[in-house]
């Protein structure tokens, strides 16, 4: 039977990262643990390379990001992270799941088992990922943060988006310029943050006696051309909208290219107002936009990670509490939301 890392661990009775970061020479392991785990190699003649030369090899302090597809947020978000663990001493590596679940697990138990990484950032982008969240928690004993936008990963240390308040804030905003026919393009059902983003629209929506019939929540699917499917709805069977709330920034540049299509001009005739982690300023300068800085949402992933990684250091162990950060939703002021031209007035419609 073939000596693995997994049969050193069961040995050991210690976790696989735990013998990985022995076979890496990493100093969070305290000299007992790992002389007897160097022990336990010889004696079962493991030996991935020379042993006596395990103590004097360094290496590189590695941060695994694993994205499940790279977009601009995503690329965006990991630059920042990666800037900060630079700044402590980590480099990173760079891994994309894309729809495939089990590569993330693959890339984690090889990159584990291999001694080459200290912790793990895992970016969301495509849809809830329950399979991903659980993946996660089966490596939890490696210092891993995921920033995403569901509850699949309460047990995760997380870096969260608030996706219902962010709905709030962006309807707030626009009634109180005065629009009163509001609509929303959803994320689909599946996606993160698509229910909380749902309810924070209808319940605010009701709360400010707006009309908030369910005909105005439109699925979308997270794509320009979803884009475009709404608003092709919206000027066929909503002519009244004078505001639409995206759930990123790929659907409302759909729906602005095909209102210019269809002759309308965003602000002047229709606002539109997407949500998500943004880059304040540079690319999306030409929206206003709720949600949150990317930059923040990087730096503080990266910052949970290596504070697991040094707890791990100092006490041996990574303490069961789950580390959240909540990223509260702002408004991005650019130039794509403006007062409707012909503010509604209630007396007015009361009388038709």
């Amino acid at each position: 039977m073939k000596t693995t890392i997994k049969t050193i661990a069961q040995k050991c009775n210690v976790s696989p990262v735990t013998v990985s970061r022995v076979i890496a020479n990493n100093p969070s392991v305290n000299e007992k643990t790992r002389q007897f785990i160097l022990d336990t190699m010889k004696e079962l003649d493991y030996r991935p390379q020379k042993v006596e030369a395990l103590t004097e090899r360094q290496r590189a302090r590695m941060i695994v990001m694993v994205m499940e597809d790279i977009t601009r947020n995503a690329n965006a978000i990991v630059r920042a992270a990666a800037n900060y663990l630079r700044e402590n001493g980590y480099l990173s590596i760079f891994c994309e799941t894309g729809a495939k679940a089990a590569y993330f697990d693959e890339y984690l138990t090889a990159l584990i088992e291999r001694g080459v990484v200290d912790g793990c950032i895992v970016i969301t982008s495509l849809a809830a990922r329950t399979e991903l969240a659980r993946i996660a928690e089966k490596h939890r004993q490696l210092p891993l943060v995921a920033v995403h936008w569901c509850e699949a990963w309460s047990k995760v240390d997380s870096v969260i988006l608030d996706s219902y308040h962010g709905s709030i804030c962006g309807v707030n905003f626009l009634a109180d310029m005065g629009h009163r026919y509001i609509a929303l393009v959803n994320a689909p059902s599946e996606a993160s943050g698509s229910y909380e983003e749902r309810m924070g629209y209808l319940d605010t929506m009701h709360r400010r006696g707006l009309p908030a019939d369910e005909k105005y929540i439109l699925s979308g699917n997270l794509e320009k051309s979803g884009g475009v499917q709404a608003a092709r709805k919206l000027l066929s069977e909503m002519p009244e909208v004078t505001a639409v709330l995206s759930s990123n920034y790929a659907m409302a540049r759909g729906i602005v290219d095909e209102l210019a299509a269809a002759g309308k001009r965003v602000p002047e005739d229709i606002s539109v107002v997407p949500f998500g982690i943004f880059q304040s300023g540079e690319d999306q300068r030409d929206f206003t936009a709720v949600g949150a800085s990317y930059v923040d949402a990087g730096i503080i992933a990266a910052r949970i990670v290596l504070e697991r990684i040094q707890e791990i250091k100092e006490h041996q162990i990574q303490f069961n509490t789950v580390k959240k950060v909540v990223l509260e939703p702002e408004v991005f002021l650019g130039t794509s939301a403006q007062p409707p031209a012909k503010a509604y007035v209630p007396q007015l419609e009361r009388k038709r």
